[in-house]
């Protein structure tokens, strides 16, 4: 275990890319702990604020395994992740703003990509030179780990803002995302196309 990790800390992809999980799901962590207070405190019923957040997941579950099949094909996964973060920082940044059927488009952009997003980003780490199977568990946990951090942090973090505008958390949450964008875009790409291991093992 302890050559496993220390082989792990000496790659410099796997933390661009736990950092890129750090802003993108801190973002989606906060958005989806604030987003039904939120539209409870500017007037939405309960049951609609809480079928925002349904939609959220419900378009997020309809798009998984099409746009994760879609990266295979493309051999493009650097590029349609930095897509996805990008529609999460629109739906985000939209959110701090928006009224009416604006923030159903919101919800919606930013849950379009979010489980897509994590299916292709954890094959993307099994696929950094120097991970591979023997070191797939450890890289993928590390990852997480420093996401955990964005987890942990983001939330309250965003909260506290509230009290400037309602709607600034969301602005903060994107910004955060757009941080996770910088970090993705220094990821080298292994040239070769690898089969999706997470959708293969799953199907």
């Amino acid at each position: 275990m302890r050559a496993a990790v220390s082989h792990v800390l000496q790659l410099k992809n796997v933390w661009l890319l736990g950092f890129t999980l750090f802003g993108v799901g801190g973002c989606i962590q906060g958005v989806l702990g604030y987003l039904p207070t939120y539209l409870r405190d500017i007037g939405w019923e309960a049951v609609r604020a809480d079928g925002a957040l349904s939609a959220f997941h419900t378009i997020s579950m309809i798009f998984v395994l099409p746009v994760a099949i879609w990266s295979d094909k493309l051999g493009a996964r650097k590029y349609l992740l930095l897509t996805a973060a990008l529609m999460v920082a629109l739906g985000s940044g939209l959110l701090s703003f928006a009224s009416g059927v604006w923030i159903w488009v919101a919800v919606l952009m930013a849950g379009f990509v979010r489980d897509a997003f994590m299916a292709i980003f954890l094959t993307m780490v099994i696929e950094v030179d120097g991970v591979g199977p023997v070191y797939a568990g450890t890289a993928t946990g590390f990852t997480m780990a420093i996401s955990g951090l964005g987890n942990f942090i983001a939330p309250p973090l965003g909260n506290s803002l509230a009290v400037f505008w309602p709607g600034a958390p969301f602005a903060l949450w994107a910004g955060l995302t757009v941080l996770g964008m910088v970090c993705l875009s220094l990821v080298k790409e292994r040239s070769t196309n690898v089969p999706n291991l997470i959708l293969e093992s799953a199907l």
